[in-house]
């Protein structure tokens, strides 16, 4: 009899236990994570949760990331999150802004990223663009992303590195001389204008930022960083000239999965 008795509240225990450690998980866009029980559910409005302390909440739909029904109270699931893993394309327009001495001191710059992302919330892939200084050049880069968290606004930080190929323009520098010229009929200082073509250089792109989710396959991105760059002229073998850039990088993209 006491055998009987014992197996029973062992087994009422557990029945219990069952039933009080297994709840539905609620997770809203905003990061937040709801654990009860589903007591009314609209399909296309709204769902009634009740909480442990035997409060009732309602969530409507538009606020709410994913459910998981009867999940364990233990050991609930991350929320998923858009572009949670997997390819997307960021397309970024901005300025590279230096100080009022330098030329082009807002330059324009456009550039179109394809990526994929990993479950680590590491994203690796390359972009091209078009950037406006004193030519246009097309920069060819490799982008590496590293999400900070999963839910809610997605802080990043970022790093671009690549070439600056010039498409076409020249460099006109004035270099001034002492000596004989025919125009001073005599010695004196006199100036020359060299005329280099733009052979492209490196460049180099820390930056940080954040991306919020507009809706699954959306997302508004921004970031802002430094830019450093170093671009090449010659004339010919024997003329050479490094022109160094120094910006600080504003950009704001579309993100599209």
């Amino acid at each position: 009899m006491r055998i009987s008795l014992l197996v029973l509240a062992m087994f009422a225990g557990v029945t219990l236990f069952a039933q009080t450690g297994k709840k539905d998980v609620v997770y809203l866009k905003n990061g937040s994570v709801i654990i009860g029980t589903i007591v009314l559910e609209d399909d296309k409005k709204f769902i009634q949760l009740k909480t442990s302390d035997r409060s009732l909440s309602i969530f409507k739909y538009d606020q709410i990331d994913s459910i998981n029904h009867q999940e364990s109270l233990y050991r609930p699931k991350k929320a998923k999150t858009p572009f949670n893993t997997g390819y997307f394309n960021l397309t970024e327009i901005g300025v590279l802004a230096g100080n009022s001495n330098n030329a082009n001191k807002s330059a324009f710059t456009m550039m179109n990223i394809s990526s994929w992302k990993f479950a680590c919330g590491f994203t690796a892939g390359v972009g091209v663009g078009v950037e406006f200084f004193n030519e246009t050049y097309l920069p060819v880069v490799a982008d590496f992303r590293y999400y900070i968290r999963e839910h809610g606004p997605l802080p990043f930080v970022a790093l671009q590195a690549g070439y600056s190929i010039p498409l076409g323009g020249s460099y006109s520098q004035q270099n001034y001389y002492y000596g004989y010229n025919e125009v001073l009929i005599g010695p004196g200082y006199y100036t020359v204008n060299q005329d280099m073509s733009a052979r492209g250089g490196f460049l180099i792109n820390p930056s940080i930022g954040i991306q919020a989710q507009l809706n699954e396959n959306l997302a508004l991105v921004f970031s802002a960083g430094y830019r450093y760059m170093r671009h090449n002229y010659g004339k010919d073998e024997n003329y050479k000239l490094e022109v160094e850039y120094n910006r600080l990088s504003l950009k704001v993209g579309l993100l599209f999965k």
